[in-house]
């Protein structure tokens, strides 16, 4: 086994853990500017909404990162779907309702 395969198995591991605890609504600490909100700030936004997409997000990384270790020849196709998957979660976390507490 080369080292490209090593360092993609080891952050598609990465992906997963961290992928399973923001869907399960734990270490919200990693997502962008949230830790650093003040606590009526962090009052407003749905701290589990956003972690079950970021979440969800990693772990459709995490598939990504499988799927071109198993195919390598659809590096190109996973790519590009790597790309859709992170620009699709960035707007629906922005523009969704959902965020917000009401």
């Amino acid at each position: 086994m080369d080292s490209n395969k090593i360092v993609a198995l080891l952050v598609g591991l990465l992906l997963l853990i961290s992928g399973v605890q923001l869907f399960r609504g734990k270490w919200l600490f990693l997502v962008a500017g949230y830790n650093t909100m003040n606590k009526e700030n962090k009052d407003k936004v749905n701290g589990r909404f956003v972690g079950k997409v970021i979440g969800t997000m990693l772990l459709l990384s995490c598939l990504i990162i499988g799927t071109m270790l198993i195919y390598p020849a659809a590096q190109t196709i996973c790519f590009i779907l790597q790309i859709v998957i992170v620009i699709t979660g960035i707007v629906y976390v922005n523009v969704s309702s959902k965020r917000k507490v009401n």
